[in-house]
């Protein structure tokens, strides 16, 4: 049998480049061919899980308690689908299991959910379920402090949802800060389907790796739509936001601000 050589390099050679994804997908939705043409080229890829993403409504659509447009009987019957009972730490651990594999199929080095910053108080800020914008510029400021030579990359300050425009706007504000200590020169935001905001164009993928970085996101996409309750898989993404992983699937490439 002849098996094809992976087109990512197994020991990345390039400088890391860093992005935050406010929740376990965002990866993918509006980064997954920015992400994967970093790894392609050898770059030390990173990505870090901003929130633990427990506040989506899709829990208690998962539970019983409500209903769900994707889902083809819209209700779920949990005792009949062998669907235990997710508490907020179940759920946000089998959205965690969604970005894992997702990761791995964009190439991604290193996926960090478990971090810790210490705060200038003497606590520590751990991943929330939610994020401000002052602990979002810390926890940026630690990961560059761990990589002082890497590139930043995260949702768009404008963007209507709080938890993707406050480490957004954490950026912004690390971007065009006087404090040379706490400047990010090295930044990039991401923005969501159906957004266009000034200053904003289409990510251009190389000629030579278009095809292999397109496959790598819809391969991506597949982590979010595995359905397997008696595994831990429940589809989260899909149940969430359907439209846009079948936009990436039909080759929607991401779009991307440049300059705060």
């Amino acid at each position: 049998m002849i098996t094809e050589t992976d087109p990512v390099p197994v020991q990345p050679a390039g400088r890391p480049i860093i992005f935050y994804a406010p929740h376990q997908d965002d990866e993918t939705l509006w980064m997954g061919t920015v992400i994967a043409h970093h790894a392609l080229v050898g770059r030390e890829v990173h990505v870090v899980s901003v929130t633990d993403g427990s506040t989506s409504t899709i829990r208690a659509a998962l539970n019983g308690e409500t209903d769900n447009g994707w889902w083809p009987a819209h209700d779920h019957y949990p005792d009949r689908e062998q669907i235990p009972y997710l508490s907020q730490a179940a759920f946000a651990a089998a959205r965690d299991a969604e970005l894992v594999d997702a990761c791995a199929l964009l190439g991604v080095t290193e996926v960090h959910m478990d971090w810790s910053v210490p705060l200038a108080d003497g606590s520590a800020l751990t991943r929330p379920a939610n994020i401000s914008v002052p602990l979002a510029e810390e926890l940026i400021l630690h990961f560059a402090e761990q990589y002082p030579d890497a590139g930043h990359y995260t949702t768009w300050w404008g963007d209507t949802d709080p938890n993707h425009s406050a480490i957004g706007q954490a950026l912004h504000n690390l971007a065009v800060t006087s404090d040379a200590a706490r400047r990010i020169v090295d930044r990039r935001w991401l923005v969501r389907s159906g957004q266009t905001p000034a200053g904003s164009e289409l990510y251009a993928l190389p000629a030579d790796k278009a095809a292999t970085i397109n496959g790598m996101v819809r391969s991506a996409v597949q982590a979010y739509r595995a359905w397997a309750p008696r595994a831990g898989r429940y589809a989260i993404g899909y149940h969430s936001v359907p439209a846009n992983f079948l936009d990436i699937e039909d080759g929607k490439t991401d779009r991307i601000v440049k300059q705060p």
